[in-house]
Protein backbone atom coordinates (compact mmCIF):
# COMPACT_ATOMS: atom_id res chain seq x y z
CA UNK A 1 0.00 0.00 0.00
CA UNK A 2 1.36 3.39 -0.90
CA UNK A 3 2.02 6.15 1.49
CA UNK A 4 0.80 9.40 1.23
CA UNK A 5 2.86 12.84 2.73
CA UNK A 6 -0.11 14.99 4.38
CA UNK A 7 0.86 17.50 1.83
CA UNK A 8 -0.29 15.05 -1.14
CA UNK A 9 -3.62 14.19 0.69
CA UNK A 10 -7.08 16.25 -0.73
CA UNK A 11 -10.34 15.80 1.55
CA UNK A 12 -13.08 16.88 -0.60
CA UNK A 13 -16.75 16.80 -0.04
CA UNK A 14 -19.26 16.45 -3.52
CA UNK A 15 -22.30 18.81 -2.60
CA UNK A 16 -25.18 19.68 -4.77
CA UNK A 17 -28.90 19.41 -5.09
CA UNK A 18 -30.46 15.65 -5.39
CA UNK A 19 -30.31 14.58 -8.76
CA UNK A 20 -27.67 16.74 -10.13
CA UNK A 21 -25.12 13.78 -11.08
CA UNK A 22 -22.56 13.49 -7.35
CA UNK A 23 -22.56 9.58 -7.37
CA UNK A 24 -21.98 9.59 -11.27
CA UNK A 25 -19.59 11.58 -11.14
CA UNK A 26 -17.63 9.88 -7.90
CA UNK A 27 -18.01 6.24 -9.94
CA UNK A 28 -16.41 8.26 -13.29
CA UNK A 29 -13.45 9.80 -10.71
CA UNK A 30 -12.92 6.10 -10.30
CA UNK A 31 -12.67 4.37 -13.57
CA UNK A 32 -10.35 7.39 -14.83
CA UNK A 33 -8.31 7.08 -11.99
CA UNK A 34 -8.20 2.99 -13.29
CA UNK A 35 -9.54 1.98 -9.41
CA UNK A 36 -12.08 0.43 -11.41
CA UNK A 37 -12.42 -0.86 -14.73
CA UNK A 38 -16.06 -1.17 -15.60
CA UNK A 39 -18.56 1.84 -14.02
CA UNK A 40 -21.86 1.40 -12.04
CA UNK A 41 -24.51 2.95 -12.59
CA UNK A 42 -27.51 4.37 -10.83
CA UNK A 43 -29.63 2.60 -12.64
CA UNK A 44 -28.71 -0.87 -12.17
CA UNK A 45 -27.75 0.09 -8.75
CA UNK A 46 -24.31 -1.19 -8.91
CA UNK A 47 -22.21 2.13 -8.24
CA UNK A 48 -19.69 2.05 -5.86
CA UNK A 49 -20.58 5.05 -3.79
CA UNK A 50 -24.25 3.82 -3.10
CA UNK A 51 -23.76 0.27 -1.60
CA UNK A 52 -26.61 -0.05 0.48
CA UNK A 53 -29.69 -1.70 -0.16
CA UNK A 54 -31.82 1.51 1.17
CA UNK A 55 -29.54 3.32 -1.50
CA UNK A 56 -30.36 0.74 -4.20
CA UNK A 57 -33.70 0.18 -4.07
CA UNK A 58 -34.41 3.98 -4.04
CA UNK A 59 -32.23 4.99 -6.83
CA UNK A 60 -30.35 7.91 -4.45
CA UNK A 61 -27.52 8.27 -1.62
CA UNK A 62 -29.11 8.75 2.03
CA UNK A 63 -25.38 8.49 3.81
CA UNK A 64 -22.27 9.85 2.90
CA UNK A 65 -20.11 7.63 1.41
CA UNK A 66 -15.96 7.81 1.22
CA UNK A 67 -14.01 7.13 -2.36
CA UNK A 68 -10.49 7.23 -2.34
CA UNK A 69 -8.50 8.58 -5.85
CA UNK A 70 -5.25 7.90 -6.49
CA UNK A 71 -4.34 10.61 -8.97
CA UNK A 72 -0.70 11.23 -10.02
CA UNK A 73 0.88 12.66 -7.04
CA UNK A 74 -1.83 13.38 -4.89
CA UNK A 75 -4.29 11.07 -2.56
CA UNK A 76 -7.73 12.56 -3.22
CA UNK A 77 -10.88 11.46 -0.77
CA UNK A 78 -13.64 12.34 -1.83
CA UNK A 79 -16.95 12.47 0.14
CA UNK A 80 -20.01 11.55 -1.67
CA UNK A 81 -23.30 13.52 -0.14
CA UNK A 82 -26.67 13.13 0.06
CA UNK A 83 -28.34 15.86 -2.09
CA UNK A 84 -31.83 15.49 -0.31
CA UNK A 85 -32.65 17.84 2.94
CA UNK A 86 -33.71 14.66 4.76
CA UNK A 87 -30.19 13.85 5.15
CA UNK A 88 -28.57 16.85 5.51
CA UNK A 89 -26.95 16.01 8.76
CA UNK A 90 -24.92 13.70 6.58
CA UNK A 91 -23.52 16.86 4.73
CA UNK A 92 -22.78 18.66 7.48
CA UNK A 93 -20.71 15.85 9.00
CA UNK A 94 -18.51 15.33 5.79
CA UNK A 95 -17.84 19.41 5.75
CA UNK A 96 -16.57 19.30 8.92
CA UNK A 97 -13.65 17.03 7.97
CA UNK A 98 -13.59 18.08 4.40
CA UNK A 99 -10.78 20.69 3.06
CA UNK A 100 -12.59 21.92 -0.02
CA UNK A 101 -15.77 21.12 -1.68
CA UNK A 102 -17.44 21.06 -5.04
CA UNK A 103 -20.88 21.78 -5.39
CA UNK A 104 -22.22 19.79 -8.47
CA UNK A 105 -24.86 21.86 -11.01
CA UNK A 106 -26.78 19.77 -12.97
CA UNK A 107 -26.27 21.50 -16.85
CA UNK A 108 -29.85 20.56 -17.90
CA UNK A 109 -31.18 22.20 -14.61
CA UNK A 110 -28.98 25.16 -13.47
CA UNK A 111 -28.91 26.45 -10.18
CA UNK A 112 -31.32 25.22 -7.53
CA UNK A 113 -32.44 25.18 -4.21
CA UNK A 114 -29.64 22.59 -3.36
CA UNK A 115 -26.92 24.43 -4.78
CA UNK A 116 -27.49 27.77 -2.79
CA UNK A 117 -27.92 25.69 0.48
CA UNK A 118 -24.93 23.99 -0.52
CA UNK A 119 -22.99 27.60 -1.25
CA UNK A 120 -23.73 29.07 2.06
CA UNK A 121 -22.86 26.23 3.81
CA UNK A 122 -19.62 26.72 2.05
CA UNK A 123 -19.50 30.88 2.86
CA UNK A 124 -20.16 30.11 6.78
CA UNK A 125 -18.00 27.51 7.00
CA UNK A 126 -14.96 29.69 4.94
CA UNK A 127 -14.35 26.18 2.90
CA UNK A 128 -12.72 27.00 -0.66
CA UNK A 129 -15.00 25.49 -3.50
CA UNK A 130 -15.83 25.20 -6.98
CA UNK A 131 -18.92 24.79 -9.45
CA UNK A 132 -18.58 21.69 -11.34
CA UNK A 133 -21.53 21.48 -14.29
CA UNK A 134 -22.01 18.04 -15.39
CA UNK A 135 -24.12 16.77 -18.31
CA UNK A 136 -21.99 18.98 -20.39
CA UNK A 137 -22.74 16.65 -22.71
CA UNK A 138 -26.41 16.24 -23.34
CA UNK A 139 -28.07 18.58 -26.01
CA UNK A 140 -30.11 20.22 -23.83
CA UNK A 141 -27.14 21.69 -21.31
CA UNK A 142 -26.85 25.65 -20.61
CA UNK A 143 -23.33 26.17 -19.82
CA UNK A 144 -23.47 29.73 -20.35
CA UNK A 145 -26.72 30.58 -18.94
CA UNK A 146 -25.59 28.53 -15.77
CA UNK A 147 -22.58 30.77 -15.63
CA UNK A 148 -24.42 33.71 -15.69
CA UNK A 149 -27.33 32.36 -12.86
CA UNK A 150 -24.25 31.68 -10.65
CA UNK A 151 -22.57 35.10 -11.25
CA UNK A 152 -25.89 36.95 -10.45
CA UNK A 153 -26.57 34.78 -7.58
CA UNK A 154 -23.38 34.49 -5.91
CA UNK A 155 -21.51 37.43 -7.46
CA UNK A 156 -18.54 37.85 -8.74
CA UNK A 157 -15.97 35.73 -7.37
CA UNK A 158 -17.44 33.06 -9.97
CA UNK A 159 -14.58 32.82 -12.64
CA UNK A 160 -14.97 29.77 -15.55
CA UNK A 161 -12.07 28.32 -15.84
CA UNK A 162 -13.74 25.78 -19.13
CA UNK A 163 -15.83 26.77 -21.74
CA UNK A 164 -17.51 24.16 -24.14
CA UNK A 165 -16.73 23.55 -27.33
CA UNK A 166 -19.83 22.43 -29.25
CA UNK A 167 -20.47 21.03 -32.82
CA UNK A 168 -23.80 19.94 -34.36
CA UNK A 169 -25.37 20.76 -30.60
CA UNK A 170 -22.50 17.62 -29.33
CA UNK A 171 -19.49 18.56 -26.88
CA UNK A 172 -16.26 18.08 -28.47
CA UNK A 173 -13.73 19.47 -26.25
CA UNK A 174 -13.40 22.47 -24.31
CA UNK A 175 -11.07 25.85 -24.05
CA UNK A 176 -9.16 25.82 -20.49
CA UNK A 177 -9.17 29.52 -19.95
CA UNK A 178 -6.02 29.22 -17.70
CA UNK A 179 -3.83 27.79 -20.39
CA UNK A 180 -5.51 29.75 -23.68
CA UNK A 181 -5.92 26.54 -25.09
CA UNK A 182 -8.18 24.31 -26.72
CA UNK A 183 -9.15 20.64 -26.42
CA UNK A 184 -10.74 18.12 -28.36
CA UNK A 185 -11.70 14.98 -26.21
CA UNK A 186 -10.26 11.50 -28.04
CA UNK A 187 -12.00 8.82 -26.31
CA UNK A 188 -14.08 7.76 -23.09
CA UNK A 189 -11.53 8.71 -19.96
CA UNK A 190 -11.63 12.51 -21.08
CA UNK A 191 -8.50 12.21 -22.64
CA UNK A 192 -7.82 15.17 -25.59
CA UNK A 193 -5.57 16.45 -27.72
CA UNK A 194 -4.68 20.19 -28.27
CA UNK A 195 -6.99 22.12 -31.10
CA UNK A 196 -7.27 25.56 -32.18
CA UNK A 197 -10.03 27.62 -30.27
CA UNK A 198 -12.73 27.59 -32.38
CA UNK A 199 -14.14 31.69 -33.11
CA UNK A 200 -17.23 30.66 -32.09
CA UNK A 201 -15.96 30.83 -28.09
CA UNK A 202 -13.61 33.64 -29.08
CA UNK A 203 -16.25 36.33 -28.43
CA UNK A 204 -17.22 34.83 -24.76
CA UNK A 205 -13.30 33.90 -24.11
CA UNK A 206 -12.34 37.77 -24.21
CA UNK A 207 -14.67 38.81 -21.10
CA UNK A 208 -13.82 35.63 -19.18
CA UNK A 209 -9.84 35.52 -19.70
CA UNK A 210 -10.22 38.97 -18.65
CA UNK A 211 -11.84 38.41 -15.11
CA UNK A 212 -9.23 35.93 -14.64
CA UNK A 213 -6.47 38.14 -14.97
CA UNK A 214 -8.05 40.96 -12.94
CA UNK A 215 -8.68 37.96 -10.12
CA UNK A 216 -4.67 37.41 -10.88
CA UNK A 217 -3.70 40.91 -10.23
CA UNK A 218 -5.34 41.91 -7.02
CA UNK A 219 -3.49 38.70 -5.47
CA UNK A 220 -0.27 40.50 -5.45
CA UNK A 221 0.64 44.10 -5.32
CA UNK A 222 4.10 43.36 -7.94
CA UNK A 223 1.59 41.68 -10.08
CA UNK A 224 -0.87 44.61 -9.98
CA UNK A 225 1.53 46.78 -10.82
CA UNK A 226 2.44 44.38 -14.07
CA UNK A 227 -0.91 44.20 -14.89
CA UNK A 228 -1.45 48.18 -15.56
CA UNK A 229 2.02 48.35 -17.19
CA UNK A 230 0.34 46.18 -19.85
CA UNK A 231 2.73 43.28 -19.23
CA UNK A 232 1.56 40.03 -19.55
CA UNK A 233 1.32 37.51 -16.63
CA UNK A 234 3.53 33.99 -16.88
CA UNK A 235 1.33 30.84 -16.55
CA UNK A 236 3.29 30.10 -13.38
CA UNK A 237 2.79 33.58 -12.09
CA UNK A 238 -1.05 32.84 -13.02
CA UNK A 239 -1.61 29.55 -11.53
CA UNK A 240 0.55 30.72 -8.79
CA UNK A 241 -1.90 33.23 -8.07
CA UNK A 242 -5.44 31.57 -8.98
CA UNK A 243 -4.51 29.03 -6.14
CA UNK A 244 -3.76 31.42 -3.58
CA UNK A 245 -7.46 33.05 -4.55
CA UNK A 246 -9.29 29.46 -4.34
CA UNK A 247 -8.36 28.36 -1.09
CA UNK A 248 -8.53 32.57 0.36
CA UNK A 249 -12.52 31.70 -0.93
CA UNK A 250 -11.73 34.75 -3.17
CA UNK A 251 -12.18 33.07 -6.72
CA UNK A 252 -14.76 30.44 -7.52
CA UNK A 253 -13.92 28.54 -10.61
CA UNK A 254 -16.12 26.70 -13.04
CA UNK A 255 -15.79 24.13 -14.64
CA UNK A 256 -17.58 20.93 -16.83
CA UNK A 257 -17.46 17.34 -16.74
CA UNK A 258 -19.85 14.14 -17.48
CA UNK A 259 -20.19 11.87 -15.26
CA UNK A 260 -21.66 9.43 -18.23
CA UNK A 261 -18.78 9.84 -20.74
CA UNK A 262 -16.43 10.56 -18.37
CA UNK A 263 -15.50 14.18 -20.47
CA UNK A 264 -13.92 16.89 -18.59
CA UNK A 265 -13.42 14.26 -15.50
CA UNK A 266 -9.56 14.13 -15.67
CA UNK A 267 -9.39 17.86 -16.14
CA UNK A 268 -11.37 18.30 -12.85
CA UNK A 269 -8.83 16.10 -10.99
CA UNK A 270 -6.35 18.04 -11.89
CA UNK A 271 -7.72 21.07 -10.26
CA UNK A 272 -8.33 19.26 -6.89
CA UNK A 273 -4.50 18.21 -7.06
CA UNK A 274 -3.66 21.80 -8.08
CA UNK A 275 -5.84 23.95 -5.99
CA UNK A 276 -7.50 22.82 -3.41
CA UNK A 277 -5.62 22.90 -0.49
CA UNK A 278 -3.67 19.99 1.31
CA UNK A 279 -4.57 18.30 4.08
CA UNK A 280 -1.37 19.46 6.04
CA UNK A 281 -3.22 23.10 6.01
CA UNK A 282 -6.51 22.26 7.91
CA UNK A 283 -6.72 23.82 11.26
CA UNK A 284 -8.19 21.20 13.88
Amino acid sequence: MKVYRTDEIRNVVLLGHGGSGKTSLAEAMLYVSGAVSRMGKISESNTTSDFDKEEQKRGFSISTSLIPIEWEKAKINILDTPGYFDFVGQMEDAMSVADAAVIVVNGKTGVEVGTVKAWETCERRKIPCIFLVTNIDDSNAKYMEIVEQLKSRFGKKIAPFHLPIMENDKLIGYVNVVKMGGRKFIDNLGNYDEMEIPESVTSKLVPVREQLMEAVAESDEELMDKYFSGVDFTYEEISKALRKSVINCDIVPVQIASGVTCQGVNSFLQTCEKYFPSADKAEV
